[in-house]
């Protein structure tokens, strides 16, 4: 392979969160953020940008490294400026890098994909325009679910479950249970009677037990189940199918948008319920996720409240009126409401 002109920078920066974000086995309490440019010998450019959350076992430094190394390795010059060339070359490190340097890769090699060409990604990507992103409003372990946004997804999984989904009985909904497969059959049995009288409308990946997982989904025959921290590639997608569940995919696992697109795809031509969803991501890499919302049923990306001080919304849309990756839009939502 040809040497590459284009030059590759990555740096990263922690950064601290304002207060703890809580999950049924994990705190985060400071990401780190990381950012990607490529510069061509004809001074187009590309950047990427996500963040990486060792709550998560995402190890900042690893991805950084993996996603240089993807670009100055996998790539020749003519290769980085086609979307099918991309796709492929991206496609031959999957199972040898994390899914966040892939993301990190990607996000970049598209921006100055779609920059050459004067087109949002979106378009480059031939994908349906992304419309207004109706979100979640998500309420951590530890702090008040009794607010008035809808939909509402209450995170469990914690010591006080019972005592949180009875405060949520006869609640308007739509209303969500987001375990993080943090029930095990002990908890199950105390919490069943009252997650059965409440019927979320989505809950999100209850235990780990695939014998229980089935009980659980018997017992509620108007919930749809929605996997999440088991799903990192199309495998996962198609085991999802098989058990009779949806999936909640998160590019920066999946990474990216070229395997998010077909598990999407593969979950809507099934039937099953699909979530696209985040971690706590910089509004750049949300933005880059939201491009997907029209082949999602619900939209969890919410994530970049928790880092970049933004007002918190129920709703944005995407700002496209410059070539690349798009931004997040809050002018039309203050306009509406």
């Amino acid at each position: 392979m040809a040497e590459l002109k284009t030059t590759v920078s990555v740096s990263l920066e922690p950064f601290k969160l304002e207060r703890e974000f809580r999950v049924s086995h994990a705190v985060t309490s400071q990401v780190h953020l990381l950012h990607l440019v490529l510069t061509g010998p004809d001074g187009s450019a590309g950047s990427g940008e996500i963040s990486a959350d060792s709550a998560f076992d995402q190890n900042a430094e690893l991805i950084a490294q993996e996603a240089r190394d993807i670009v100055e390795q996998g790539f020749s010059e003519s290769e980085l400026s086609e979307v099918a060339e991309i796709e492929k070359a991206l496609g031959s490190w999957r199972g040898r890098v994390s899914g966040p340097a892939l993301l990190l890769a990607e996000m970049a090699l598209l921006d100055r994909c779609a920059r050459l060409r004067d087109e949002s990604t979106w378009e480059v990507l031939r994908l349906p325009e992304p419309g207004k992103i109706q979100l979640l409003h998500t309420v951590p372990i530890g702090e008040d679910a009794s607010v008035r946004q809808r939909p509402l997804k209450v995170k469990v999984g914690g010591a006080h479950d019972l005592e949180v989904i009875e405060s949520l009985q006869g609640q308007a909904g739509p209303i969500m249970l987001d375990v993080n497969e943090g029930w095990d059959r002990d908890a199950w049995q105390k919490l069943s009677a009252a997650v059965q009288s409440l019927a979320p409308a989505v809950l999100e990946d209850p235990t780990k037990d695939e014998t229980l997982l089935e009980e659980i989904k018997e017992s509620l025959p108007s919930t749809s189940i929605v996997l999440d921290e088991s799903i990192h590639d199309q495998r996962d997608i198609e085991r999802a199918l098989r058990i009779g569940v949806g999936a909640n995919v998160k590019i920066m696992r999946m990474g990216g948008l070229f395997p998010a697109i077909q598990s999407l795809q593969r979950l809507r031509q099934n039937g099953r319920t699909s979530m696209l969803g985040s971690f706590l991501e910089p509004a750049n890499a949300v933005a880059y996720a939201a491009q997907l919302n029209a082949l999602a049923d619900w939209t969890d990306l919410d994530g970049h409240f928790w880092i970049s001080g933004d007002q918190p919304t129920m709703q944005y849309w995407l700002d496209s009126s410059r070539s690349g990756n798009p931004v997040i839009d809050y002018r039309k939502y203050e306009q509406h409401a």
